[in-house]
């Protein structure tokens, strides 16, 4: 028996570009092996066709990337994997004339399966379709502007999934194929291509590199002298928090202060003193300034007497080392006091046998685990280092601390069970109880029975954080007011109680609401993370084969971190403690350009990329590339470089104006009207302005130039003359914001198209076109871009020819003068980076089947920099090897007064990626 649907629809979404933008540009649809198909519209993914499943229970099935290695006639055959390990051939016949698409799937189960979903869904980037309308059979089918709200892990896509309505209580029978045959319909002809699996090996495409992982001292990539650096760290005394959100030192309160660094994970920290002497001078050179000790208490507990409280001496005695070493050289250092401690049940509950997994969220409601946290702080920031000589709480080079690790509640609410989750049901009804009284009381403000009666206890537990509804509303006030009474605890706990000075912060990943700014209001300082291309597993968490988007972030408009602007709060520092251009993104090499400008253009505190190792072993020699570390990603340690010198030196100015949304705690835990989610839709103006959240609970000025109140209790002209009078989470509203900057005179010239994405900072010296995948960078000291092969693009004394292979392309100046002044230059020329022998199930490398090995090899590519200095004829040009050693001389010329300077990747030593330019 087979069940078979059929559809079109009009590619309508897309077709809103610009008309001379989508006039030179061609639709072309690439069918993987695995039967998912990728549309794009002149190199611009605009949408994506994948089978689906969802068995029982809603548990979401996985596409094998392999497939099928070649077409047979149009016909490419696969499988999709269910989670109770059934398994479905899906078979995909695609053609494509006159502008349709015709695909055609045929899903077959091979055995009975209880399904919800049986599906193929077309996924289309938002930022195509929001607010705009999607054809299918001929009916317009509106989608919401507001559905575009930044997400940080990856990008968001708009999902229709086209399938029959289901029932997992009836099994799906063995055999019974369902067919779905829809078009996909675009303005213009579209190009149909067959893909297959790619292997990366040396060759004409790819040029091996030579890999040194320590710095030479004295050398143009010696950035130990990139800024003034106490030492030891804490000489100045404590870091803190002063009342304008920027970071000081308590004697030197007048001179804001900003970091920047890595963290070190797992077997990292705990390595013998040499290495760790030999490491800290490593991280000093590379200009990092703070280290963040991050899942450091596996390896360091000690658990032979039934409790994960005390410690290792020999693990104890290295990380002892290695925090002297840092501090000795300048580095500070930060932790969270709970991250993957692995504790055990029986610690929380006596008898009890295995891990207490739910640890993060026994902490809020559980007092024996609450107790668990605060033996292992006190364990941890009593002990006296005997290499400093300073307990870790008195010892201000350990100046932030976060208490537990993305412990958002809103993340993990929905999963809680067992005792975890009567814990918390618990703390539900005393919250409902306090707040309605009466199960009448509760009847009225949902509009709907509760199920049971606070007053009693009986109310059941509501799991959901995300829709808007009256009780979705109540539980993220009830979490965020869980949050506040927690941190109050714990705040009181380590600061008087231990006698810790360092700056407290939480909540640093992923649910963010408008409500839990009630509670960040607490904190001495704001914390979030970010990741552009952080893998999504296939089969198994953490193991191969793993996926990507692999789209330029360039054409995103800076996906990475403009929606963590709203979390700051205006008058608190802000950090970020992980974000990463993860590997093996072919685009990563751009990351550090628009991780370091928007940090800086928004004038935040400090950045900690995730991360430098997870391991001892890649620390003191090569090891293939992974996700996320520094240490064995040359590529993406060249890319810091460009973060350090505009955000840490401060090359790039902070926006001298800023946007506020603002809002009471009443507002927020009270007299909430709606569950949103913190960041609004028009959040690209974090690339033009700075942006973030204010809570208004005292007297006194908002410290904004525009303020958006949030309206649910307060009268909006409470706040005075610089209050607009809209919604802040209205999409039309940042089209209104923007005008009213223009109308105060901020942004003359300004090219910030928020319709396009195309962001200009109000300093004029960012800009990110996203229709021309182009970033420019034009700042004094450092200047540069991103572009496409084939591309000429002018920054400031900079002006770089792309000529193969698209790339990230900048200079820096080494010696703190302007480049046109500067007697030492760095030049970047950064394209792709992967390991021999990494396996892709596709041509655009989006799917990893395997990671291959060494030796590390960089896309081959060449581009031309002509640089305005201040003697061209004398100027010398040396390609530098990882390490910053002159591995060759670079013959450049002098063409009407500049600087000429060839860039290939392809070099008599092996692959570059740096140069030095020296003028005697």
């Amino acid at each position: 028996m087979t069940k078979s649907i059929c559809l079109i629809i009009a590619i309508v979404g897309m077709t809103a570009m610009t008309a001379n933008t989508h006039a030179a540009q061609e639709w072309h649809a690439l069918v993987r092996p695995s039967g998912s198909v990728r549309l794009t519209l002149g190199g611009s993914e605009v949408a994506t066709v994948e089978p689906g499943l969802f068995e029982s229970g809603w548990r979401g099935g996985s596409l094998d990337p392999s497939g099928q290695a070649a077409p047979l006639a149009g016909t490419v055959r696969g499988a999709l994997r269910a989670p109770g390990g059934g398994t479905v051939a899906c078979e995909l016949h695609a053609d494509a004339s006159e502008g349709r698409l015709r695909l055609a799937y045929r899903l077959t189960p091979q055995t009975a399966m209880n399904l919800n979903s049986l599906h193929v869904s077309v996924n289309v980037p938002m930022r195509h379709v929001a607010g705009r309308a999607v054809a299918a059979d001929g009916q317009a089918v509106p989608v919401p502007a507001d559905f575009a709200g930044q997400v940080h892990l990856r990008s968001k896509p708009m999902s229709v999934r086209i399938g029959p309505q289901m029932d997992a209580a009836t099994p799906w029978a063995a055999g019974r194929a369902l067919e779905v045959a829809f078009q996909l319909q675009a303005p213009e002809a579209i190009e149909l291509e067959f893909d297959e699996p790619v292997t990366v090996h040396a060759g004409e495409e790819w040029v091996p590199l030579r890999v040194e992982l320590d710095v030479e001292p004295g050398s143009a990539l010696d950035f130990s002298a990139l800024l003034e650096r106490e030492r030891p760290a804490g000489s100045l005394g404590w870091l803190m928090a002063r009342p304008d959100g920027q970071l000081a030192f308590e004697r030197a309160p007048e001179r804001p202060r900003r970091f920047c660094g890595v963290n070190l994970c797992f077997s990292a920290h705990y390595i013998r003193h040499d290495q760790a002497d030999r490491l800290a001078e490593r991280l000093m050179r590379l200009g990092y300034n703070t280290v963040r000790f991050h899942h450091y208490e596996g390896e360091l507990v000690d658990r032979s007497a039934g409790t994960t409280t005390t410690f290792q001496p020999d693990r104890l005695d290295q990380l002892d080392y290695l925090f002297a070493a840092l501090k000795e050289r300048g580095i500070y250092v930060t932790t969270d006091l709970f991250v993957s401690r692995p504790v055990l049940a029986r610690e929380i509950w006596p008898g009890a046998e295995g891990d207490a997994r739910d640890f993060k969220m026994l902490v809020p409601v559980n007092e024996s685990a609450f107790e668990n946290w605060k033996a292992f702080a006190a364990n941890l920031l009593t002990h006296v280092n005997p290499y400093t000589g300073t307990s870790y709480a008195a010892d201000p080079a350990l100046a932030w601390l976060s208490m537990i690790n993305e412990g958002n509640m809103a993340n993990y609410i929905g999963g809680v069970e067992g005792r975890t989750a009567e814990d918390w049901r618990s703390a539900w009804n005393g919250y409902l109880a306090e707040r309605y009284g009466t199960r009448e009381a509760l009847r009225e403000a949902w509009g709907d029975d509760p199920g049971g009666d606070p007053s009693q206890g009986t109310v059941p537990l509501h799991r959901n954080a995300y829709e808007d509804t009256p009780r979705s509303r109540d539980l993220v006030a009830f979490l965020a007011e869980m949050e506040r009474r927690m941190f109050a605890r714990m705040k009181q706990f380590v600061r008087d109680e231990l006698g810790c000075r360092a700056l407290l912060t939480n909540m640093n990943g992923w649910s963010n609401t408008v409500q839990s700014q009630a509670a960040r209001a607490d904190f001495d300082y704001v914390d979030d993370h970010f990741y552009v291309d952080h893998p999504q597993f296939i089969e198994r968490s953490w193991r191969l084969p793993s996926r990507i988007g692999n789209v330029s972030p360039v054409s995103e408009g800076i996906p990475g971190g403009r929606g963590n602007a709203f979390v700051r709060l205006m008058d608190k520092p802000f950090t970020i403690s992980e974000f990463n251009y993860a590997a093996p993104a072919r685009y990563r090499g751009v990351g550090g350009i628009l991780t370091g400008a928007l940090a800086a253009l928004q004038d935040w505190g400090v950045l900690w990329r995730f991360a430098y190792s997870h391991s001892r072993d890649n620390l003191f020699e090569p090891r293939p590339v992974g996700y996320f570390d520094l240490a064995s990603d040359p590529l993406n340690q060249a890319a810091e470089r460009a973060a350090l010198c505009l955000f840490l030196r401060g090359d790039m100015r902070a926006a001298p104006h800023s946007v506020a949304i603002v809002m009471t705690s009443e507002e927020l835990l009270s007299q909430s009207r709606r569950r949103i989610g913190l960041t609004p839709p028009w959040n690209g103006l974090a690339g033009v302005t700075r942006v973030g959240t204010f809570l208004a609970d005292a007297a006194g000025q908002v410290p904004a130039d525009i303020v958006l109140p949030l309206g649910w209790g307060r009268d909006p002209g409470a706040y005075g003359a610089g209050a607009l009078d809209a919604d802040p989470y209205a999409p039309e509203t940042g089209p209104a914001v923007l005008e009213a900057m223009r109308a105060r005179g901020w942004l003359e010239g300004n090219r910030t198209d928020l319709a396009r994405n195309c962001l200009h900072s109000e300093t004029g010296e960012l800009l990110v076109d996203a229709p021309r995948d182009v970033m420019v960078l034009d700042t004094p000291r450092t200047a540069g871009c991103f572009a496409p092969e084939g591309q000429t693009v002018q920054a400031g004394p900079v002006t770089v020819t792309v000529q193969q292979t698209g790339a990230t392309v900048w200079v820096s100046s080494v010696d703190d003068q302007p480049i046109t002044e500067s007697s030492r230059l760095i030049i970047t020329h950064l394209t792709d980076l992967q390991n021999e022998g990494a396996r892709f199930g596709e041509k655009e490398r989006c799917t990893l089947l395997s990671w291959g090995g060494l030796p590390y090899l960089v896309r081959a590519g060449s581009a031309t920099a002509q640089i305005r200095v201040r003697d061209a004829g004398r100027a010398r040009v040396y390609a530098l090897t990882t390490g910053g050693r002159r591995a060759a001389p670079v013959d450049a010329e002098v063409r009407d007064g500049l600087l000429v300077v060839p860039l290939d990747v392809r070099g008599p030593e092996g692959a570059r990626m740096i140069y030095e330019v020296e003028m005697p």
